[in-house]
C-alpha cells in the first residue's frame, strides 16, 4: 500500500521533510501545503511519520505488517506510537500534485526512538533537512545524515531556518560559509530561510524574496518537475518519479474512491494563519508554464 495505491503505476517523488526536534519541520508542511492537514492539537503530540498524498481528505493508520486501518483526522494522536509504522495522509493541495510528503519525527526526541522514523526510510526518496541557524548543523545531525544519506537518491536539500533569529547578515554569512565547508559534497543545494516569514508574506512578491523562500522554491519545484519528465526505467519501488513526462501525472489516491471523485479535487481551503496557499499557488503557476494538463483519470491511463 506505500508505495503504490494505484497497483502498478510509478508514484511520485517522495519528499521526506527531516531535522532535529522544533527545527521547523512542521511549519514547513504547512508553508508546502498552503494549510495544515492535522488539527492544531494534534500537531503538537507524538506522532509517527506521515506520508501525505494528494487525495480527497482522508487518513489511515498503516500498521508494520502493512494493514490500513481508516480513521479520523481529529483522532490521531490516539494511534498507538508502538503499533503504527506511519500515519497516511491525503489531502487536496497543488503541491502534492509534483510529490508527496513524509513528515517525520525529530531525531532528537528523547521520548521517541530512531527506529520509528528508520523503519521509514525506504520509502523516501529525497530529504530536505531543515537545521536551526541558530545552531546549524549539530554533530547529531551529521552522525544521523551519514546514517541515511546512501538510502535517498541524492537529490537533497539543506534548509537554513529560523535565520529571522540571527543578529545581522553578516552573522547569516558566517553560518552559510561554514555549512558549505562542513557539508562540502552531502547536498544539492543550501538555502537559508525564515518559514513563518515566507507565510506571512501571502503574495507580496518583495517579502517572499526576502524570506528566502523564493529561491528555495524555485530551486525544489524545478528539480521534482524534472524528476518527472524523465523516462520510468527503474523498478517501481526505487521510483523517483511518477510519471513517464509532465504531461501525465497520475497521482496516488486513497482506495475505494470512483474515477469521478478523482477528477474532482476537494476545494482548497484558506490558512487559517494567513499563509494563503503561498507555494501552491506558485506549483500551479510554475508547472503550468513547464506545459501540464490536467491530470489524468484511471481510465485515460489505462487506455495509454
Amino acid at each position: 500500500m506505500t508505495n503504490d495505491f494505484l497497483g502498478h503505476q510509478p508514484r511520485k517523488t517522495r519528499l521526506a521533510l527531516m531535522g532535529e526536534f522544533s527545527a521547523g519541520k512542521s511549519t514547513l508542511s504547512k508553508l508546502f501545503l498552503g494549510d495544515d492537514p492535522l488539527p492544531i492539537k494534534v500537531t503538537a503530540t507524538r506522532l509517527p511519520p506521515v506520508l501525505i498524498s494528494y487525495g480527497e481528505s482522508a487518513a489511515y493508520a498503516v500498521g508494520h505488517d502493512g494493514t490500513e486501518t481508516r480513521i479520523k483526522t481529529e483522532e490521531i494522536d490516539q494511534v498507538v506510537l508502538e503499533e503504527t509504522r506511519m500515519i497516511r495522509l491525503f489531502h487536496p493541495s497543488d503541491t502534492l500534485e509534483i510529490c508527496d510528503l513524509i513528515d517525520m519525527p525529530g531525531i532528537s526526541d528523547p521520548s521517541m526512538s530512531s527506529d520509528v522514523w528508520m523503519s521509514v526510510m525506504d520509502e523516501v526518496d529525497s530529504v530536505i533537512w531543515c537545521t536551526q541557524a541558530t545552531q546549524a548543523w549539530r554533530q547529531s545531525e551529521a552522525a544521523t545524515w551519514e546514517q541515511i544519506a546512501e538510502s535517498t537518491n541524492g537529490q537533497n536539500i539543506l534548509l537554513v531556518t529560523q535565520v529571522d533569529k540571527l543578529h545581522s547578515e553578516r552573522d547569516l554569512s558566517r553560518v552559510m560559509m561554514r555549512l558549505k565547508k562542513e557539508t562540502d559534497g552531502l547536498f544539492q543545494n543550501i538555502f537559508p530561510i525564515s518559514i513563518t516569514e515566507a507565510i506571512a508574506a501571502g503574495d507580496d512578491e518583495a517579502k517572499w524574496k526576502a524570506s528566502g523562500a523564493a529561491d528555495f522554491v524555485n530551486d525544489l519545484i524545478e528539480r521534482l518537475m524534472a524528476v518527472a519528465s524523465k523516462p520510468h526505467t527503474a523498478p517501481i519501488a526505487d521510483s523517483a518519479a511518477e510519471a513517464a513526462d509532465t504531461n501525465v501525472a497520475p497521482r496516488s489516491e486513497p482506495p475505494g474512491q470512483s474515477d469521478a471523485t478523482q477528477t474532482q479535487a476537494a476545494p482548497q481551503k484558506t490558512a487559517a494563519y494567513g499563509a494563503q496557499s503561498v507555494i501552491p499557488k506558485r506549483v500551479r503557476v510554475l508547472t503550468q508554464m513547464r506545459g501540464r494538463t490536467e491530470r489524468p483519470t484511471k481510465a485515460s491511463l489505462a487506455n495509454r
